[in-house]
């Protein structure tokens, strides 16, 4: 024949289940806690990490725009274009005044 139905097993196990379930329910939400808190301080972290790079890349732009602008007046003071003819004319005056001196003595 069959053995009779154990009630008071099947209890206590149920007892069992819904306790390990409980305690694991608790440990979730103990541990989605955690990672929330975490999640607040990275993202704060974050922000200032956000704004430090800005203020940097605004400081280095301002930077760039001023070593532009340093560049493109030295470039614009050089001027080439009249040394090497100044530099002829200077040849041709020493030359004269020598050729002078000689024809003069």
């Amino acid at each position: 024949m069959q053995e009779p139905f154990d009630w008071e097993k099947a209890m206590e196990t149920t007892r069992r289940s819904a306790a390990a379930a409980s305690q694991n329910s608790e440990n979730s939400v103990a541990g989605m806690a955690k990672l929330l808190r975490e999640i607040d301080r990275h993202s704060i972290s974050q922000g200032k990490l956000t704004k430090a790079v800005q203020e940097l890349e605004a400081r280095q732009s301002k930077q760039l725009a001023a070593i532009q602008a340093r560049l493109n007046s030295a470039q614009g003071d050089s001027r080439p274009f009249w040394r090497l003819p100044l530099l002829g004319l200077l040849a041709v005056f020493v030359v004269g005044v020598v050729f002078g001196g000689f024809i003069v003595s």
